[in-house]
């Protein structure tokens, strides 16, 4: 097995234990620690419903963009693996940063389905950071990599959230 599908595996183990694992013990710990209560995951069935939905979006929303990046990119998700080929179809058409976009969804479900304000307060600041480096680290490698065919994708798809209501309508094609 090559280095760069070690990696990959690696890669494939890590964030999802990070997302579905690290993150929501992390919080409870926090939680407990400065506000009391004793349940480890909300008492209300609609909110824990709406959470394992945002969860379930958020995670086809993840694969989804996986199997793009694997597919039509030949890369990976890991930014020492990146895609070859410049992906835009499927949410891509939609939004520049949809793996991102998932992984908040995901976290945002689960602060609902664990009742933490600590969760909560990591998928702002994940969602922060991410931006921070969508912005300032991935899109100008981008450009480098893709040229004009990047920049036109920058002038008309947005980085985290679609726009429901076009008004320009700027095409990709």
């Amino acid at each position: 097995m090559n280095k760069d599908k070690i990696k990959e595996i690696i890669t494939y183990i890590i964030v999802p234990t990070a997302f579905l694992v690290i993150s929501p013990v992390l919080a409870k710990i926090i939680d407990n620690l400065f506000i009391s209560n004793n349940y480890i995951i909300s008492s209300n069935v609609i909110v824990i419903i709406s959470g394992l939905v945002l969860v379930i979006l958020g995670s086809i929303l993840v694969f989804w963009t996986i199997f793009l990046f694997k597919k039509y990119g030949k890369g990976t998700p890991n930014p020492t693996i990146p895609p070859k080929e410049f992906v835009v179809i499927g949410p891509y058409k939609y939004v520049r940063n949809p793996m991102a976009l998932g992984g908040t969804i995901i976290l945002l479900g689960e602060a609902l389905i664990y009742y933490s304000l600590s969760l909560l307060t990591m998928t702002i600041l994940y969602t922060v950071i991410l931006y921070l480096n969508a912005k300032y680290i991935e899109e100008p490698e981008l450009k480098k990599r893709f040229g004009e065919k990047y920049n036109k994708y920058l002038s008309v798809v947005p980085r985290f959230f679609p726009k429901l209501f076009n008004r320009n309508n700027k095409k990709l094609n």
